[in-house]
């Protein structure tokens, strides 16, 4: 059975960079601009967010999703930002570097804005089959072998907000860029060559929708979040997500996804940072039942920044 596992774990851990492409972090609502360009510029305040994501905590060296993210709105309209993507899946690894641009046009006096968004980005892509990394190196599944490779992409988005209004449409890998190499597989005596290679970057359309309800006097409101995914492969996956807050920044949610996922979190602020923390579970998988689950975390520093009439009495903090 602890073979099997292994089997499946390796499988799965690389199947993560090589087919997702795109970490789909619990807490996407706290950092919208991982996959949508047009956010940037979009809050009253310079965002510098740190997320990580410790998927199926229990086995070694299970995937690991790091990211930091930044933008700022540097006049009226315009607005640029920057992100840094690394997931670890031993033994695979994925850096994603992007820069961000977004244009924001008022569309009326009640501060509702419709902004556009372009990111261009490179990613390398290394994996390196160590026996010294795998178990029972007496009888190993795979050879030693190391393959990297890069790529650039580009990404795009709207981005439709006001108050309490928020509505985007993106499309990530819009250039579904890919890799060219194989890596050398032994198995049972046998060796091969396992290729590494068209479309590893798939192409993912994305839409989101938001909106705050006040349920008790001001202080108090409800957040229903729907996040969809499609796959270019016609797959499409659904989160739906119900938060309660407080004071705008104080908050508790629950969350369901059609890939039978689910999920709790809270968060707080404290001063100028903001803290996050969720646990998901994966409903219909067996290896569930080996592992403590995936647990994330995102710290959010509120940095200041210009305040440009259009940011009146938004997102106050």
């Amino acid at each position: 059975m602890k073979k099997f596992l292994l089997v499946i774990f390796l499988c799965s851990s690389i199947n993560l960079l090589m087919s997702q492409q795109q970490t789909n972090y619990t807490q996407f609502f706290s950092n919208e601009i991982l996959f949508n360009p047009a956010v940037s510029g979009s809050k009253t305040y310079n965002p510098l967010v740190f997320q990580t994501r410790q998927q199926w905590l229990g086995f070694e060296d299970a995937p690991l999703s790091s990211s930091i993210s930044y933008h700022k709105l540097v006049d009226q309209n315009n607005a640029f930002g920057g992100v840094l993507n690394i997931e670890q899946a031993s033994p695979s690894m994925k850096i994603d570097l992007q820069t961000t641009y977004a244009f924001h046009v008022p569309l009326n006096s009640n501060r509702t804005f419709l902004s556009f968004g372009l990111a261009p980005s490179f990613m390398y892509y290394s994996i390196n089959f160590d026996q010294e990394d795998l178990p029972n190196n007496s009888d190993p599944a795979f050879s030693a072998s190391t393959y990297s490779s890069a790529s650039v992409d580009l990404s795009s988005g709207l981005y439709l907000y006001n108050e309490n209004l928020s509505i985007g449409f993106s499309c990530v890998n819009m250039l579904q860029s890919s890799f060219d190499g194989e890596v050398l597989v032994q198995s049972n005596q046998t060796v091969g060559k396992s290729s590494f290679g068209k479309n590893l970057r798939e192409r993912i359309f994305y839409s989101l929708i938001s909106y705050n309800f006040d349920i008790i006097n001001n202080d108090w409101q409800f957040e229903p979040i729907i996040l969809s995914r499609n796959f270019d492969n016609k797959n499409t996956v659904t989160d739906f997500v119900a938060k309660i807050k407080y004071l705008k920044n104080n908050w508790i949610s629950v969350a369901y996804g059609s890939d039978e996922t689910s999920s709790f979190g809270f968060g707080f602020k404290a001063n100028k940072m903001h803290i996050g923390y969720s646990y998901d579970y994966q409903l219909s998988s067996s290896i569930m039942n080996y592992n403590f689950g995936t647990h994330e975390i995102v710290l959010s520093f509120y940095i200041p920044a210009f305040q440009h009439n259009r940011h009146t009495n938004f997102w106050i903090f």
